[in-house]
């Protein structure tokens, strides 16, 4: 009986069910302004910099501060994401958001099927080149990436206002060992927010690709 209810779920289980589900929650408006601090660490648990997602309403912002420079890397005025002056699709911002990174987790997805991972059962989405992400079968949740020597972990979910549910922890490893730690180290709401804050800025984004 357990194996057709798991049966019955991936056969009506596709990739695009899956990024609407997540689309729904990420893009969802934010009751307050906030700022949500996502820090990058190397294997030693070093920071390397860190990264603040700005959330109003509909409207997203990414910013990268290395201490000495801020760098606007992603910005989503409410109905088109750009990545560095580039326009982005719905899942490249839904992933730069949820991973940090425009990393192609989702949108290679292309079959979805019943496994088992850590004596848990889930979804397994893979793709052509042999990419494979593990998913919570009740939640649509990304739990693992795995393509070639590369091996992601999305752990620690936390449920934020305006974002849904969002790895506070990930890991990603090669064959050499651990090589980023990446963790959501603080949530600020009813931060200031300027004015055209979520504008896209695209001649500073022009000049700096030049």
């Amino acid at each position: 009986m357990l194996f057709l209810i798991f049966s019955l779920i991936v056969c009506t289980t596709t990739p695009t069910d899956i990024i609407e589900h997540l689309t729904e929650s990420v893009f969802a408006p934010s009751n307050t302004p906030m700022r949500v601090t996502r820090t990058h660490l190397n294997p030693q648990e070093d920071e390397i910099f860190k990264e603040y997602i700005y959330k109003q309403g509909y409207k997203m912002r990414i910013d990268v501060d290395f201490g000495d420079s801020t760098i606007t890397t992603f910005v989503y005025n409410g109905k088109r994401g750009f990545n560095r002056g580039g326009a982005l699709s719905k899942i490249g911002s839904l992933e730069m958001v949820l991973f940090g990174r425009r990393c192609g987790y989702l949108g290679t997805m292309e079959k979805i099927s019943f496994s088992s991972y850590e004596a848990r059962d889930n979804l397994l989405a893979t793709g052509r080149q042999g990419n494979k992400l593990y998913l919570d079968y009740r939640t649509y949740l990304p739990m693992r990436f795995e393509w070639m020597n590369k091996v992601v972990l999305f752990e620690e979910y936390k449920m934020i206002d305006g974002l849904g549910d969002i790895p506070s922890l990930i890991v990603e490893s090669s064959i050499d060992g651990v090589d980023e730690i990446i963790r959501i180290t603080d949530v600020d709401i009813h931060v200031i927010i300027p004015a055209n804050f979520f504008s896209v800025p695209k001649q500073r984004w022009k000049e700096a690709l030049e």
